[in-house]
């Protein structure tokens, strides 16, 4: 039986989760860590050692360079260790991690993916990343409400490349935070959360919908001096859109049931919990107002990429839209 198992990727949490894993599966056996650096040849010696006294371990070779990038120069040592692993025969169990994602293109690669079993931890995304977020709350005993849910979805499509570390990371808080109150929802996350910038530009969104000119006006610095304001206008855009277009339907009357229907039949992707609270929103916004504003924030991101932007003109909008005499 091949008791070989590869994990690889470049998410260091989830490596970290399914190496856990495998030595849970062999609590038994004491771990013995081998790098890159002690070389092919000691690595091999070490596995081709006999358990003569019954010291049964589990071997862990880290990155070890048998996984090949282009242009990498070959290596026949590094070659026979990799051909001795793919059909090891040994007792000790042998756990590979390796910190990089793999070009399945290369020959030697494929050859060893097909050889080994193995565990792809690539960084999450979008839903992915949703979805372990909701996992780790359930299995710690804690609920993400629907408001929580969709807040954390909309933080995401602003900020990309978010780690899982970081994100366990800030859970943990919010459990040691919440006691025995288990539901995080999205008013407990507002408050809580880390100050990032996708969070600064949430508010921002939420304050424009809601006409809080005093928000806005402590927020316009940070937009101003926004790295990515670029994408944030265009999340900023996509929102405003989805209002609109739940507004006009409840204008015409359709319940929001009816909306939501309506985006599914026509291929959207839109999640049914921020139809509702758009849907809850449309009474109080302007649909006149918000057709205006969206012209004039398509204008000026139009403008920014061809380097004519005037982040001056979007504070004029946002607050026109707010009703602000000045």
């Amino acid at each position: 039986m091949n008791q070989v198992y590869l994990i690889y990727g470049n998410e260091p949490q989830l490596i970290e989760e399914e190496k856990q894993k495998f030595f849970l599966s062999h609590k038994n056996l004491d771990v013995r860590v081998l790098h890159d650096e002690a070389g092919p040849s000691k690595i091999s010696e070490q596995l081709m050692e006999d358990s003569l006294f019954g010291d049964a371990k589990v071997f862990c070779l880290i990155n070890l360079p048998i996984l090949k990038k282009a242009g990498q120069k070959e290596s026949q040592e590094w070659n026979a260790l990799a051909d001795l692993l793919m059909n090891y025969t040994g007792d000790n169990p042998v756990l590979i991690i390796y910190h990089d994602m793999v070009d399945k293109r290369l020959k030697q690669n494929k050859k060893i993916l097909d050889a080994i079993p193995h565990k792809e931890c690539k960084r999450l995304e979008g839903d992915d990343l949703l979805m372990w977020i909701r996992h780790y709350c359930t299995s710690n005993g804690f609920t993400l409400t629907p408001d929580g849910y969709d807040y954390l979805s909309q933080l995401l499509q602003l900020w990309q490349d978010v780690p899982v570390a970081f994100m366990r990371t800030e859970f943990d808080r919010y459990f040691l935070l919440l006691g025995n109150h288990k539901k995080i929802d999205k008013s407990f996350l507002m408050e809580h959360s880390s100050n990032y910038g996708a969070k600064n530009i949430f508010t921002f969104k939420e304050a424009l919908l809601k006409q809080d000119v005093n928000t806005l006006l402590e927020l316009f610095p940070f937009m101003f001096s926004y790295k990515e304001i670029d994408r944030a206008m265009g999340y900023i855009e996509g929102q405003l859109r989805l209002q609109l277009l739940v507004s006009e339907c409840r204008a015409a009357g359709m319940t929001a049931k009816q909306v939501e229907n309506f985006c599914k039949e026509n291929g959207s992707t839109l999640k049914p919990y921020p139809i509702k609270l758009a849907y809850e929103a449309s009474s109080r916004i302007s649909i006149t107002a918000l057709k205006v504003l969206l012209k004039g924030l398509y204008e000026v991101i139009l403008d920014s990429r061809t380097s004519k932007g005037d982040m001056w003109r979007f504070r004029d909008l946002c607050l026109t839209y707010c009703g602000y005499k000045g």
